[in-house]
Order: structure tokens, then sequence, then C-alpha cells
């Protein structure tokens, strides 16, 4: 029997159905076939694909699909995006993002779902 990826003490029961990583029954997810780590990273839009970053507005972790990207490294959830412009103006921390989304490399995304 092979040990746990995770915590490399026990025993490994079980393959996480997204990285086919081999986890015990403490770093598993029975009712979402996933390890531990992969569970954390999930999307919190989808819940089906893992987090490739957070959404600057709202803090949700987001996968490609259900994000837009405003600039390299910086992305926002399909919900924030909706309303981006709101939120760069009521938000004197989000004011950069009028700058964000009027640059070019900014200027009419939009989510890719």
């Amino acid at each position: 029997m092979s040990l746990c990826e995770v915590c490399w003490a026990a025993g490994a029961e079980y393959e996480c159905r997204l990285c086919r990583r081999r986890v015990c029954p403490k770093h598993f997810r029975v009712d979402a076939g996933l390890c531990s780590v992969c569970h954390e990273n999930l999307c919190e839009v989808c819940g089906q694909r893992l987090a490739v970053d957070s959404c600057v507005v709202c803090g949700r972790l987001v996968c490609r699909q259900c994000s837009a990207e405003l600039q390299p490294g910086i992305r926002a959830c399909r919900e924030c995006y909706s309303r981006i412009r709101e939120h760069a103006r009521r938000g004197a921390g989000l004011r950069y993002l009028e700058r964000v989304i009027g640059s070019p490399r900014g200027r009419d995304k939009t989510y890719n779902g």
C-alpha cells in the first residue's frame, strides 16, 4: 500500500478525481470525490474546476471559465465583471479598476462562459 500524498504518514485508500493524488481517508472528501488539496482550491463560482486566481472585487477563487482577465494577474468573477464599472466607482480601493478597464488590454473583455 502506498502512503497518502498529502500527509505521507497514513496509507492511501482513495484517488482524487481531479489530480489523481492517492490519499488517506483523512485527506479525502468522499462526497465530492476530491482530495483535501483540490477541494480547498475549487472555483467558488462553478465548484467544478480548480481555481487559477481570486476575483479582484469579491475575493472568491475563480477558474478561467468563470472569470475575465482584466490584465495579467488581475481577474474578476463573471458576476463582479458584469458590474465592474459600478464597483470601481463605489470602492475607493478599487478605483484603479477604472484605469485597468480603460486600457487597451482591459477594454471590451468578456468572460468566456
